[in-house]
């Protein structure tokens, strides 16, 4: 038995922090071998194979093996879904070939993954709609996975990364108390600014104005400083400038 390679599409960077991407290292799908992996292939070298079900497997560079810094990274988790082989990745950041890849990733300059295995259970699988024996397929019932490596060209284009992170992400329950504070402040702010009124002086002016100048104002007061009676505007829109980047980061 020789081992084989077959790929997919990585769309997106992920979920549970940096370094970490989300995506489909197989899916049900014929590829451009003319094989199809069916559901419940992965099930037991996942079980057998892998710590937790399908943690811990080995994250390469394209399909490289000669050296210790091709491998990149490991799954953090892998399941079967009704797609594919869903799996979170980490790659290993503080090694050039994992940061690099990580940066080859966030820039969408590589998209793809690939699988390396051995078919262990196979059958063939004819064409309904041809009437020549050679028209159909390999059907790949159970498998041995060994590694899922980031590739430039996949042999199954079905197959993608849905996720990448390069951060912490706000939840969206944070991000609406966020946004509820910011329109308090903001309400509180407008009702505390002094309106701008075009009256003459001699309009503004009342029987109380005739106080000498030095008991009307404190010499030690600051115009452009809140008087502690209200809020600041200028505060409450850094405060809005600020979570609006987050809103835009979360995105």
């Amino acid at each position: 038995m020789s081992l084989e390679f077959r790929g997919f599409e990585i769309k997106e960077l992920g979920p549970d922090g940096e370094g970490t991407f989300t995506g489909y290292a197989s899916t049900w799908d014929r590829d451009m071998y003319d094989d199809v992996i069916v559901k419940g292939a992965f099930a037991e070298t996942l079980s057998r194979d892998f710590r937790d079900g399908g943690a811990g497997i080995p994250l390469h560079w394209q399909h490289k093996d000669g050296s210790p810094y091709d491998v990149i990274g490991e799954t953090v988790s892998a399941v079967e879904d009704e797609h594919g082989l869903l799996i979170e990745g980490r790659l290993d950041l503080d090694i050039p070939e994992g940061k690099r890849a990580y940066d080859l990733l966030k820039r969408g300059l590589i998209h793809q993954m690939s699988i390396g295995f051995i078919a262990e259970k196979t059958a063939w699988v004819e064409d309904e709609e041809s009437k020549s024996p050679w028209d159909g397929y390999r059907e790949i019932r159970q498998l041995k996975l060994f590694e899922i490596s980031l590739v430039q060209v996949a042999a199954n284009q079905g197959c993608e990364v849905l996720e990448v992170k390069s951060g912490r992400k706000i939840s969206a329950a944070n991000l609406d108390k966020i946004r509820s504070v910011i329109d308090i402040l903001t309400e509180l702010a407008d009702a505390n600014t002094p309106a701008n009124d075009d009256q003459d002086d001699d309009e503004q002016a009342g029987p109380e104005d005739d106080s000498p100048a030095d008991e009307q104002a404190d010499p030690g007061d600051d115009p452009d400083e809140p008087d502690g009676k209200g809020l600041d505007p200028q505060w409450v829109r850094n405060f809005k400038e600020i979570s609006d980047f987050f809103s835009l980061a979360n995105q």
